[in-house]
């Protein structure tokens, strides 16, 4: 059997290694898997496990929900507020709050998420492309700091994330419009060996997001950056949007260790990803600016396992073991 996706690849090649049978629910539908070893046979979708209520799903599901239940539990949350249409409160929130992160309230993979809305037009036009994915729209103060994903499996950490922003380096001699072209090009290109297997770990950044970075930074695409200079092409921390993968699980401050696994506990999500932006995931939240963004029950395991940067954590062999272990003790 070939798989297509490099989630399917991971799971069936680590099933092998741990004398797991690993079979697809239906065939050709890389989603639901049969993993059977011994007598005790499970049912997964992927990164979901198959312990997690329904309710919790539901919930997770629902950013509004999730934010609500967290903040009634004292967990940092940018201050945020769900609307259908723009009435004169959506307008006094930007105000107050700005800039604004605009996404919808029901979807996942970065879909419609717009970031640094800064005033009323910005805020219409986001808010007009949200509608067209999503019946409602969370606006949210958007959170200072650097974008991190901590994910746990059973209640233990599994890997820490810094998702940094995709970013070009200047040579002296290129305008950015040429760099921007080569590292989209390389991105859509350069592949990385999983396995067998030869896949694209980094997507290529949206125009639409490299023009909103430009302008933020007062940069156009003729400008020629030095030798060396840094110039981020977005501000978003989402790999569906471009963002690199830096493997920093040995950083993490026993402190927001902590928060994570109390927000899984609160969640009641067993294997969890948890997007949070601080300066530095070393540092305290109790110390420090700190911002909970997202909870995920559909974690993607791909970056930890190949991280663009960093050490290589098996998160996959960790989940499969968990399974198991859960199964032997009911």
């Amino acid at each position: 059997m070939r798989f297509k996706n490099i989630h399917s690849v991971l799971i069936q090649e680590r099933c092998k290694e741990q004398g797991i049978s690993c079979e697809l629910l239906v065939p050709g539908d890389e989603e639901i898997f049969v993993l059977q070893k011994g007598n005790r046979k499970i049912f997964i979708n992927r990164g979901v496990s198959p312990i997690v209520s329904h309710m919790a799903a539901t919930i997770s599901e629902n950013k509004l929900a999730t934010n609500t239940l967290l903040q009634s539990h004292g967990i940092p949350i940018p201050e945020f507020m769900f609307c259908a249409d723009l009435q004169h409160d959506a307008n006094s929130f930007l105000e107050k709050h700005k800039p604004l992160v605009i996404k919808p309230f029901d979807t996942n993979k970065g879909v419609e998420i717009h970031m640094n809305v800064s005033n009323t037009e910005e805020l219409e036009q986001a808010f007009l492309k949200v509608r067209q994915v999503s019946s409602h729209a969370i606006l949210q103060r958007q959170a200072a700091g650097k974008d991190y994903r901590i994910l746990l499996i059973g209640n233990e950490l599994a890997g820490v994330l810094l998702n940094e922003w995709a970013y070009v380096t200047g040579n002296g001699k290129d305008q950015l419009d040429q760099l921007i072209a080569t590292e989209n090009n390389k991105r859509e290109t350069k592949g990385t060996a999983v396995y067998d297997r030869n896949f694209k770990m980094l997507s290529p950044v949206p125009m639409e997001d490299v023009a909103r970075a430009l302008a933020l930074q007062g940069l156009n695409f003729q400008y020629i950056p030095e030798e060396g200079e840094k110039i981020y092409i977005s501000y978003c921390g989402n790999g569906w949007a471009g963002a690199l993968a830096i493997d920093q699980t040995e950083d993490i401050h026993p402190d927001n260790l902590q928060l994570a696994r109390e927000i899984a506990e609160i969640t009641a999500i067993d294997v969890i990803g948890i997007d949070l932006r601080c300066e530095d995931i070393s540092i305290s939240y109790r110390e420090s600016a700190f911002a909970i963004i997202e909870v995920n029950i559909r974690p993607s395991m791909v970056d930890h396992e190949y991280p663009t940067e960093g050490k290589s954590r098996r998160v996959v062999s960790q989940y499969l073991d968990y399974l198991f272990k859960k199964a032997h003790h009911e």
